[in-house]
């Protein structure tokens, strides 16, 4: 799953910026501009519902240029795109074709890292379920009947004139 979102955002985003040369791992000494750099994207956890819980991610992406006002428009195309799409990226299947959902990005952002360097920020929530675990049903229990001799769960007898008054 994560790597259908990421794989969907890298397409998008691609897509929408005029296809700048990608890079994944590192920024090699002497890169191809314009390029887009897609660093591991930062997770953080929380716990969503009792049967899920959420990944909120936050990715950094740097575009690249020979001046910083050509890398913005190229980060600036994507972030309009997105924008113009209600904030909502397609998800794609392995074979590249739309999944039919999508996937809801908060406030993305453009910053500028450096000269002709801009970040675009995506921020998204993923929830997941946690692992299922099969638990057998308690078909039968065992109870000490002890606790039913305690002096609260004894049917109260009262003596024979208070009883004769109620």
């Amino acid at each position: 799953m994560i790597e259908q979102e990421t794989a969907s955002i890298i397409k998008y985003v691609l897509d929408n910026s005029g296809n700048p040369a990608p890079y994944y791992y590192s920024v090699p000494q002497n890169f191809i501009v314009p390029a887009a750099y897609f660093p591991i994207p930062e997770i953080t956890t929380r716990g969503e519902t009792f049967r899920t819980f959420a990944c909120e991610f936050a990715w950094f992406i740097k575009f690249f240029h020979n001046t910083t006002q050509e890398a913005y428009q190229r980060a600036y195309a994507a972030l309009s795109a997105i924008k113009a799409a209600r904030d909502l990226i397609p998800l794609i299947k392995q074979d590249g074709t739309l999944e039919g959902s999508g996937l809801w990005m908060r406030n993305p952002e453009v910053n500028q890292v450096d000269d002709g360097a801009v970040q675009l920020i995506l921020r998204w929530i993923s929830r997941r379920p946690y692992n299922d675990l099969k638990y057998l049903k308690m078909m039968k229990w065992y109870t000490n009947d002890d606790w039913l001799k305690s002096p609260q769960y004894q049917q109260p007898k009262l003596p024979d004139d208070i009883a004769e008054q109620i």
